[in-house]
């Protein structure tokens, strides 16, 4: 069974006195926690390392709490609790909707957060835990070690590299633009004029050409980027 000594909780909330007051509660139940203050430091958070729970604000100075896990809930692979001063039934419902688990309104006893939290993180003898791969026709990702192979044989990847080979990953065959891509890797709104982006996509093209075994980042006219296999296979 999985104990509270495990748990990797991102925290997202721009009440910075509040995030201390929960940062500190869960410390003393052994969690590890990442506090992300605003949309940008969510993304750059999420994209960094895995968590096993994420608690959300819904109201935040740059973003929406549910824009946000609308955006990413087809990439998270754990559950979502809303924490959030938005008490009316519409935007709880709205929230469960989404994808959250769990819609908790503020203020919350901590001793209920705490309740909340290993009720959904709780994991009986003989549960196997979520894959941490990603697997896209002959390529293979591995969180854990921070490691690509395309048909067995190594990529070697600088950090960020993997980081955007991982975004493609993680939505093959989709057009990426370049605002997303923007966002997703830099942190910030795209300005229309900043290449580095485009860049590293060149550079992480040149070395999955090299490997010439059916894998490669197309570009799609007015739409971005996609990761496809050149067979159509997945």
């Amino acid at each position: 069974m999985k104990t509270a000594e495990g748990y990797r909780i991102l925290l997202l909330e721009d009440d910075a006195r509040l995030a201390g007051l929960i940062g500190r509660f869960l410390l003393q139940r052994g969690c590890t926690v990442t506090h992300a203050e605003n949309g940008a430091a969510f993304m750059k958070a999420l994209h960094h390392r895995d968590y096993d729970l994420v608690l959300a604000d819904v109201v935040l100075p740059d973003a929406s709490g549910f824009l946000l896990l609308e955006q990413y809930i087809s990439q998270l692979r754990c559950p979502v609790i809303f924490l959030s001063a938005l008490s009316s039934v519409s935007d709880q419902i709205k929230g469960l909707e989404l994808g959250a688990c769990d819609y908790l309104v503020k203020p919350v006893a901590p001793e209920l957060l705490w309740a909340k939290i290993e009720a959904k993180l709780r994991r009986g003898p003989g549960t196997a835990p979520s894959s941490r791969d990603f697997h896209f026709g002959p390529l293979r990702i591995q969180l854990e070690s921070r490691a690509a192979t395309v048909s067995g044989e190594p990529l070697p990847l600088t950090d960020n590299e993997f980081e955007l080979l991982l975004i493609f990953a993680e939505q093959p065959s989709r057009p990426l633009s370049r605002e997303y891509l923007f966002r997703r890797v830099m942190g910030r709104e795209f300005d229309g004029l900043d290449r580095a982006v485009d860049m590293r996509v060149s550079r992480l093209r040149r070395k999955l050409d090299a490997t010439a075994d059916n894998i490669a980042i197309r570009s799609i006219r007015g739409r971005g980027y996609a990761l496809h296999t050149t067979d159509g296979s997945r």
